[in-house]
């Protein structure tokens, strides 16, 4: 039995307590930052070890001040998509491990896979030490926009299908990924739910309208149990999974 805690602190930025770590994904930048997330942040992560995660270089996903945001805890090193690595000189990135799409990569007692985004930079697929196996898209995603051309909602369809045919051969037991309240599809939430099976799904990109995000578990098509649902940044939620069955525990 594996235990962990899901702390929501903004958009796309979830810290992820499991044993003494704590991984922390797409750290915003200072204008989308409020007093109350980077309380909440700080609060997370304080005393601990942490890995954070930028899936890519837009500034609601990815900190440059990340070191000095982090400065709370206990140890900080960083995983970053090759996008950032082209932006920033390397002399930025110590003790970070810059990656590339469609690739895998052991780090900090973490076996990371990547996958390709169709936005910028990449996805993550994590296995941690203690077998937890964790799915976090960044701003991979079904975009099929109206106001694209029929080719155009096609191949978005396409290539987040194929990449949640991956998904599902990982075998995560969470996932995060975006929803997004102005598409039909929900930017492809229900296709990952279906195909992956995740014991818990943690809906993303909401820059913190939030609100909407109550009751989403039904169009997903999955519990409430296996749903985490936040509103405020700090709301956190404890959870237990047995990698080896389709037992899902909350507690």
């Amino acid at each position: 039995m594996i235990k962990f805690k899901i702390t929501y602190i903004f958009h796309n930025c979830f810290v992820l307590d499991v044993g003494n770590l704590s991984i922390v994904f797409d750290i915003p930048a200072q204008r989308f930052r409020m007093r109350r997330t980077l309380s909440a942040l700080e609060e997370a992560i304080r005393g601990r070890d942490v890995v954070v995660f930028f899936s890519h270089s837009h500034l609601d996903h990815f900190a440059p001040d990340y070191m000095e945001v982090c400065g709370c805890a206990k140890s900080v090193k960083a995983v970053l998509a090759d996008d950032i690595g082209e932006m920033y000189q390397n002399d930025f990135f110590e003790n970070a491990l810059v990656v590339e799409p469609d690739e895998k990569y052991f780090f900090e007692n973490l076996k990371i896979e990547t996958l390709m985004s169709n936005d910028l930079g990449v996805a993550f697929m994590i296995e941690t030490a203690e077998g937890l196996k964790i799915y976090n898209g960044g701003d991979l995603a079904c975009w099929d926009w109206d106001n694209s051309s029929e080719a155009e909602q096609k191949f978005a369809k396409t290539f987040f299908e194929n990449a949640a045919d991956r998904i599902s051969e990982f075998g995560s037991h969470i996932a995060f990924s975006n929803v997004e309240r102005r598409l039909e599809s929900l930017a492809g939430g229900p296709l990952l739910v279906e195909k992956v099976q995740p014991h818990i799904f943690v809906p993303t990109h909401a820059l913190g309208r939030t609100e909407w995000l109550e009751g989403l578990h039904e169009r997903l098509g999955i519990k409430p149990c296996r749903y985490f649902n936040y509103r405020r940044p700090g709301d956190c939620c404890t959870f237990k999974v047995t990698p080896s069955a389709t037992l899902f525990e909350r507690g």
